[in-house]
């Protein structure tokens, strides 16, 4: 068996939000993070095709790679599905991403959407249908493309998610109907975590991965989350294999309170409140006007206490610049202060996951950094940190470590 650490969805300069990254950054990052293969992001829009193309060169089945570079890349997009379910006021719409093995499989997919007409004009592209017939019609026909392609429901609890706040499904067999079999790997999202997510009846007994779903190349954007697999093969039916066959060792989660979305709450500019015990119609009790369900109520709504969660490994952790900068006292994770203390770290370990999984952090850089900075990331590592306020309505959770 392989270990693998895979890092599997990520944005290119060409989704909305993000600015131009390049893939020699993004390669950068992805060896002092520890991260082995990483997804390309916008993979289906053609001009971004053509860019890889030019760039990227096939090493191992499937993986590619620039040139002379070790860091290997993924063929992946996020895709953006909905359709109208009977019974729903509003349509149903959720975010997916979706891992190719080859650039032939992305141009059949392209030739696909040109038939239907599909919106593929930016980097998330829309899918869009009129019933969950057509829709299962439509998931069929692109696992029909290439039997190793992997449609993965991303973030799966924010509201944009399959089982979001904005969907209020009962199941995802509303949405996937007859596909439904062919999900068998969810995304955690940064709102949520495998204990939150393992007694919910419809996710208990599915692969769960955790990705950073980044719009930059930064050291606190990389890797923020990630998932360490077991794969016979080191080449990308190795890796679909273990995602299929559940061959998770481990992911490392935010903590789901930092996640923009984990409380029910408003954050506007005439006021900022969150609820621990939110109002049964979900409307803000200062202006009056519904409020999206956070992560942590909806979870809770959709859960079965009589499960019995499977084992799963995982991890909350926090980028180590952002706990540099934490124990200096700054916001800017990017500094020059923070910076020059991550390469001393650097100096010691080969990677950022190689610090999460030692097992003598104080033995290893007593004499490397400061003191106070050397307790911080001990303090991490135990998981003695909180956010308090916890992340809602689009806000991150602010950081306190213990």
């Amino acid at each position: 068996m392989k270990r693998i650490a895979v890092d599997l969805h990520s944005h290119s300069g060409y989704a909305g939000g993000v600015g131009q990254i390049c893939l020699e950054d993004v390669s950068r990052t992805m060896k002092l993070k520890g991260i082995d293969v990483f997804g390309t992001g916008d993979c289906l829009l053609p001009v971004r095709t053509q860019e890889l193309q030019a760039l990227l060169r096939e090493e191992e089945s499937g993986l590619f790679a620039l040139k002379g570079d070790s860091s290997r890349f993924l063929l992946q997009t996020e895709v953006i599905l909905s359709t109208q379910i009977e019974g729903y006021t509003n349509r149903t719409v959720a975010h997916h991403v979706i891992l190719f093995p080859d650039f032939a499989s992305i141009q059949k997919m392209q030739r696909i959407m040109q038939r239907h007409g599909d919106k593929n004009t930016i980097g998330r592209p829309f899918i869009v249908t009129e019933n969950p017939a057509q829709l299962q019609d439509r998931l069929f026909e692109m696992q029909d493309v290439h039997p190793d392609i992997e449609i993965i429901p991303a973030h799966v609890m924010t509201p944009d998610g399959i089982m979001g706040s904005k969907n209020n499904l009962r199941s995802i067999t509303e949405f996937y109907g007859d596909f439904t079999p062919n999900i068998r790997v969810i995304e955690t999202g940064l709102s949520a975590d495998p204990s939150m997510l393992g007694t919910i009846p419809d996710f208990h007994r599915l692969t769960m991965i955790s990705n950073s779903d980044c719009h930059s190349a930064a050291l606190n954007r990389i890797g923020r989350e990630f998932t360490i697999l077991d794969a016979a093969t080191f080449d990308y039916r190795g890796i679909i294999d273990a995602l299929r066959g559940n061959n998770v060792h481990l992911t490392a989660e935010f903590n789901p309170a930092e996640g923009r979305y984990f409380m029910t709450g408003h954050d506007k500019d005439t006021h900022t409140i969150f609820y621990s015990d939110p109002p049964k119609d979900y409307r803000c009790t200062i202006c009056g006007k519904p409020m999206h369900q956070g992560v942590l109520h909806r979870s809770k709504s959709l859960q079965d206490e009589s499960l019995k969660p499977l084992p799963r490994k995982f991890l909350h952790l926090i980028p180590l610049v952002e706990v540099i900068a934490a124990a200096f006292g700054v916001k800017n994770a990017s500094s020059k202060k923070v910076r020059s203390t991550f390469d001393a770290i650097m100096s010691v370990y080969p990677s950022e996951i190689a610090l999460w999984t030692s097992d003598d952090l104080l033995a290893e850089l007593s004499h490397v950094i400061p003191d106070h900075v050397l307790q911080a990331i001990c303090h991490v590592q135990a998981g003695h940190f909180r956010f308090d306020p916890p992340g809602y309505d689009g806000k991150y959770g602010e950081l306190k470590i213990d």
